[in-house]
């Protein structure tokens, strides 16, 4: 029987053995056919051999697909559905909140921004700026006109030797015609123009802020009021919930302890009501800051819900953006003409080296009058003295070279103007690098907030489901009170994290139109649509 065994299992071994080797030489097999049935092995193609641009154009037209795009449209919409409340929650009974407050004021977007060209602090300073050198620039090119100077003297002269004395009235108008400066007032002029069309661009930029500033403020003030009836619906379910144990407490089902966690958790939600509820009012005084608005008025925003808006085209590249950003920013236009201005001043130092030369025309009224007359011995007027009338009319030119401190004093402020003059250049490239950096940057916070806003909606689903099955769990008798506490925070956490992601892709929008130099009341109010604006 050992030997029968041994043979047995001798040839149980070698069966597994010839399986193998027929596994083996089959996989060897099919290798060789495929080898034989290819002349060559393709790599795969990843679109980068074609160039950059090609790469670029491929990830824009596959960068969403319609199903995303249609799952998007439901979900750039917060569901205030969801947020009704079916109870007597008061979102403004918090007594010094109200007192603080002499009444409401509905106030839309567009009247928001309207009001805050008119009346925005930061615009008014940057006006009167452009306004201070508006002027200066008149008074530089009226330094292009004749000179007209008037003098009117009384002069009393004593001869002592002569015991002779004089009252003379001189009266002398003139009017020189300034023919060359050394350049001086030419390119004041010049350089004074380059400035006020900077500060002019400066104007636009605050304008620009202002809208951003304002845009800014008023989604957040929107945004903290949607999250301010999140908070109360919080509370409502929280009342909701304590009632129900309460009621199982007192049916024998329930236990003391679940009662208590759900009072804690009442006691939470009602003081981050309380917290939001301050933050409202805070985002109040922030817009009503950036209108230059009364503090005593609490805006309020008329939309009931927060929802995405379509500023930028979905299939606005990069390279677009760049180069609208070269041409539409006032920031950049301001650096380019302060650089053209420092470069005027040098011109203006070396004047002071060169001659000067005037016409000029005058008249002379004198009348002096001797007491007693002057005649010395021979006839003759004593010591400068003539007594009568005399009214003369002279016209010449005038060429004066003066060179202050031997010409050191000129060359000296010549090599600060050149310094000067370099550094405004720096300036200009350092905001030409601050503005490719804002925009590349913007671009991106733009990508990233449309997504968040459906990564925050799958979020808000799963929780609604989890606090679907915590509910339907403790009815059942399965779950926790515990369970059902921590659906509630996670849905309320992800209703904050929707809102909040829609307003963020607003506010990304606006920056990006900011940042591109195309931001005004019509962009932000109905979109950017390329050449159309």
């Amino acid at each position: 029987m050992k030997k029968q065994s041994w043979k047995e299992s001798h040839l149980a071994i070698s069966k597994k053995i010839l399986l193998i080797l027929v596994m083996f030489f089959g996989q060897m097999a099919d290798a060789a056919f495929c080898l034989s049935s290819n002349d060559h092995i393709t790599m795969p193609t990843t679109g980068i051999v074609g160039g950059s641009s090609d790469l670029s154009t491929n990830l824009q037209q596959n960068y969403r697909s319609p199903e995303s795009d249609a799952k998007h449209d439901i979900n750039k919409t917060l569901n205030m559905e969801k947020l009704r409340l079916h109870s007597a929650v008061h979102l403004y009974s918090f007594q010094p909140i109200r007192l603080e407050v002499q009444y409401d004021q509905p106030i839309t977007l567009e009247e928001a921004l309207n009001y805050a060209v008119e009346n925005n602090l930061p615009i008014k300073i940057s006006r009167e700026n452009m306004n201070y050198q508006r002027f200066v620039l008149f008074s530089q090119v009226a330094n292009a006109l004749p000179n007209f100077s008037m003098s009117y003297n009384i002069t009393h002269t004593r001869i002592l030797n002569e015991k002779v004395s004089s009252l003379a009235h001189v009266f002398i108008p003139r009017v020189t015609y300034p023919v060359f400066q050394g350049g001086s007032v030419l390119y004041s002029i010049l350089g004074q123009y380059c400035r006020e069309r900077g500060w002019s661009a400066a104007y636009q930029a605050s304008i620009n802020d202002a809208l951003l500033d304002v845009y800014s403020k008023y989604n957040n003030l929107l945004l903290n009021r949607v999250l301010l009836q999140i908070r109360a619906k919080a509370v409502e379910v929280s009342q909701e919930q304590l009632k129900v144990n309460q009621q199982l407490e007192k049916n024998g089902t329930g236990t003391r302890f679940a009662v208590m966690q759900s009072q804690t958790q009442l006691a939470n939600d009602s003081q981050a009501l309380l917290q939001q509820q301050v933050m409202v009012r805070q985002s109040a005084l922030a817009l009503n800051f950036s209108l230059n608005y009364p503090m005593a008025v609490n805006l309020v925003p008329v939309e009931e819900t927060i929802s995405e808006e379509s500023i930028f085209r979905s299939n606005a590249g990069i390279s677009e953006l760049v180069a609208l950003s070269l041409k539409q920013r006032p920031d950049l236009r301001e650096y380019e003409l302060f650089r053209f201005a420092a470069g005027r001043n040098v011109q203006v130092a070396a004047a002071p080296l060169y001659p000067t030369l005037a016409f000029f025309t005058q008249y002379s009224f004198a009348d002096t009058v001797d007491s007693p007359p002057a005649v010395a011995a021979g006839g003759t007027a004593g010591a400068g003295v003539f007594g009568g009338l005399f009214k003369t009319n002279q016209a010449g030119m005038a060429l004066v070279w003066s060179l202050n401190g031997m010409g050191l004093v000129s060359a000296a402020n010549i090599v600060a103007a050149q310094a000067l003059a370099r550094q405004a250049g720096v300036q200009a490239n350092q905001e030409l690098q601050t503005i490719f950096q804002q925009v590349r940057s913007s671009y991106l916070g733009w990508r990233v907030a449309r997504e968040q806003i459906d990564n925050a909606a799958t979020g808000v689903d799963s929780s609604a489901e989890e606090l679907r099955l915590a509910e339907l769990r403790l009815r059942q008798g399965v779950g926790t009170n515990l369970e059902l506490i921590q659906a509630q925070r996670d849905y309320i956490n992800g209703l904050t994290a929707q809102a909040q992601a829609i307003v963020g892709s607003n506010m990304a929008q606006a920056q990006l139109l900011h940042d591109t130099g195309i931001i005004s009341m019509n962009t932000l109010l109905h979109g950017y649509q390329g050449g159309a604006n």
